[in-house]
């Protein structure tokens, strides 16, 4: 009887930490800013001025989530040479896109970011699609590209999410603590 229990014991814990692993590994996209999220800097494009606003909001909420520490600190720069994260805005993307994130190494080469990590991140919001939306879907859409910028996949399964896509049904425009969470464990 004594080597029954332990042996479903044992199993429990083995299903238990195999799915952690399997959801945990399903929150991060696979690589990660490479010069990390504490001493950030990014560049506003004159393409995406009258969403200035509202891409400072949405970095003063990464930085400050209201859920306690973390690492990422992000100042505004007037050129993008060496910035870390860079905003444009484009008339359309792919049918029905609202903004996309694409990761860049050193030499401005694109790199694929489940298997690499990147310098930068460029975060394009199309003006056709998203000037639809008021302003805390427009911020809500910002906050979640530059999730996906830090090296956060989607969550479309949790609506509450910032990583949850708008199509999928996201209804908060702010930062929730398990995306806190997840960029303290990939930063720290």
């Amino acid at each position: 009887m004594k080597k029954k229990i332990i042996f479903s014991v044992l199993a429990m814990i083995m299903i238990f930490s195999l799915s952690k692993s399997i959801f945990a590994d399903n929150l991060y996209i696979g690589g990660k800013l490479s010069r990390g999220v504490g001493n950030m800097y990014y560049y506003v494009d004159s393409t995406a001025s009258g969403y200035t606003s509202l891409i400072n909001n949405a970095v003063d909420n990464w930085v400050d989530t209201g859920y306690g520490w973390n690492p990422i600190y992000m100042a505004p720069v007037a050129s993008n040479y060496a910035t870390d994260m860079d905003f444009y805005a484009v008339y359309s993307l792919d049918y029905g896109v609202i903004a996309q994130t694409s990761m860049y190494d050193i030499n401005e080469v694109q790199v694929t970011p489940s298997t690499t990590n990147w310098f930068f991140a460029k975060i394009e919001l199309a003006t056709s699609v998203i000037n639809n939306y008021g302003n805390n879907d427009k911020q809500g859409t910002i906050a979640h590209e530059m999730g996906h910028g830090f090296g956060l996949n989607h969550q479309n399964n949790n609506t509450s999410s910032i990583m949850c896509q708008k199509g999928a049904g996201r209804i908060v425009y702010l930062v929730d603590y398990t995306s806190h969470n997840c960029i303290n464990y990939l930063y720290n």
